[in-house]
């Protein structure tokens, strides 16, 4: 009597783990957590062309969006075609992954995080554009992000592009300057000091501090 008892209730245990795994007759719903669907939905969709529906089996190699990484294709043509109804999902995503590289936090220590910013002017870049500063390791990721997506190197914060040339540089602090940017105000005493011009410095470094 045990025995068979116990048969019975391993097969009922069988029977309602199949019925959590599989679709509700005539409802269409799986009976399985939220994240684990949604887990199992990316797999399944990754699984398989995006646009002719073909698994990747034997020798089909399935290639990811090289912009969004979210779903995959058999070919160059299948990802052409299915382009208009992929464009706005994979401009979401990609924005999504881009943000999530920017601003990622790195794990606590004691040299501190990200931010605040270091001390060490030498461990920051500052955008003459807009007198902004963001921390090396942030632009560097900004930069590999613009270089792997062929797009013009542009300020992270007002968007205008990007200029390395020296004159250039000056020519946007000045502006700053004029409109009583104090950070733009110090940086150019930083400048006029390096050029062995000590009063001008000061007199920048004066007016930043006022």
């Amino acid at each position: 009597g045990i025995l068979m008892l116990q048969v019975i209730l391993g097969g009922v245990v069988t029977i309602f783990r199949i019925l959590m795994i599989t679709k509700r007759w005539g409802g269409g719903e799986i009976f399985t957590m939220s994240a684990n669907k949604g887990a199992s939905e990316a797999e399944g969709r990754n699984a398989y062309c995006a646009a002719c529906g073909i698994a990747e089996i034997d020798n089909i190699l399935l290639n990811e969006c090289n912009h969004c990484n979210s779903v995959r294709y058999c070919g160059v043509q299948c990802q052409k075609e299915h382009r208009p109804w992929h464009k706005e999902e994979c401009k979401n995503r990609a924005a999504e992954l881009r943000d999530e590289l920017l601003f990622k936090q790195p794990e606590s220590s004691h040299h501190g995080d990200c931010l605040p910013l270091s001390l060490d002017t030498r461990k920051a870049t500052l955008f003459s554009c807009c007198s902004k500063v963001i921390c090396d390791g942030c632009d560097y990721a900004n930069q590999i992000r613009e270089f792997e997506g062929s797009l013009q190197p542009k300020c992270l914060f007002c968007r205008l592009p990007r200029t390395l040339l020296s004159q250039e540089i000056e020519l946007n602090l000045m502006r700053r300057v004029e409109a009583e940017d104090p950070v733009a105000t110090s940086q150019m005493g930083e400048i006029h000091y390096d050029k062995g011009d000590y009063d001008g410095a000061f007199q920048y470094w004066t007016k930043a501090a006022g």
